[in-house]
């Protein structure tokens, strides 16, 4: 019968295990929704910013700003990488896949990495990248200020000719089941990147912009950046969560088939301890 005490054993700690997986997909389902709905009602504000860009560049299709500077002919020109990954595991391959691709994208020589989670920042550190950590961020990844915050302080940088082009490597969530490890430039801008192809434009409206158009501009063209950073980190953020929502589902039925199975052995057992029990106790009487 010991060995079917081992089994019920094995049971029951399975049984625990599936309790815990079962209760990280709900709360991770409970986050991506969550996420989601903060991005559909931050969106509206930044759709309008690229509309009024759109009407400035229709106008003004020669407009100067430093956010359409470029450093082609720059020798030594340096690029910048926001890596996002998360703080945690078991999320399947979330990880692994969005550090693969920021290797094989990032060079060492001429590079700064500025990572988004614990997980990104030990591999690129481990792996000798010119790795910044003070850049804004401050492990709120869903939060809309931290995004200011990152966008200002990389903003700045770009400004200031420290960093030539910015990038964003981060997971974009094509389906429920699809997760897409993807890099996205943010600075420079492009004018075709800016105008929005959907709006409308009045030819014969009067723009009026004070004190400057460029200086207009320019204000918006920073809030436009911080509305594509934002929207690639919640992006990411629901991805990482859509990956850990699968990955603990699947670890819930991959459970749920072990404690089957082990059910199964555990009857067998069982059943094979009591007949013996009763060929004993039979021959056991015979002998009598």
């Amino acid at each position: 019968m010991s060995n079917a005490r081992e089994i019920k054993l094995r049971i029951k700690g399975i049984n625990e295990t599936k309790k815990i997986t079962k209760a990280m997909k709900l709360i991770s389902a409970s986050k991506l929704k969550k996420a989601k709905q903060m991005h559909e009602a931050t969106m509206p504000f930044f759709r309008r910013v690229q509309d009024i860009m759109t009407d400035i560049l229709a106008h003004l299709p020669d407009i100067e700003s430093v956010y359409f500077r470029k450093a082609e002919d720059k020798l030594d020109k340096k690029s910048g990488y926001i890596v996002v990954a998360s703080d945690k595991g078991l999320n399947g391959g979330y990880n692994h896949n969005i550090i693969k691709l920021a290797n094989s994208v990032i060079k060492k020589e001429n590079s700064v990495v500025f990572p988004v989670g614990n997980v990104v920042l030990n591999q690129m550190i481990k792996q000798g990248y010119n790795t910044v950590t003070d850049f804004g961020y401050d492990g709120e990844i869903n939060d809309i200020a931290v995004a200011q915050s990152v966008a200002d302080h990389l903003i700045d940088l770009f400004k200031a000719g420290e960093i030539d082009e910015l990038y964003l490597i981060f997971t974009e969530m094509e389906s429920a089941i699809s997760l897409k490890p993807r890099i996205m430039k943010l600075l420079p801008l492009e004018k075709t990147d800016v105008i929005n192809p959907e709006k409308e434009i009045d030819r014969f409206m009067k723009l009026s912009l004070e004190p400057t158009p460029e200086e207009v501009f320019d204000v918006l063209a920073s809030k436009f950046v911080k509305g594509i950073l934002y929207s690639g980190f919640i992006e990411a953020y629901v991805s990482e969560h859509s990956a850990r929502m699968n990955a603990m589902d699947n670890a819930t039925s991959n459970a749920e088939k072990i404690v089957n199975k082990l059910t199964l052995n555990y009857n067998r057992a069982r059943q094979a301890a009591i007949t013996q029990e009763i060929s004993e106790i039979v021959g056991g009487a015979a002998s009598v």
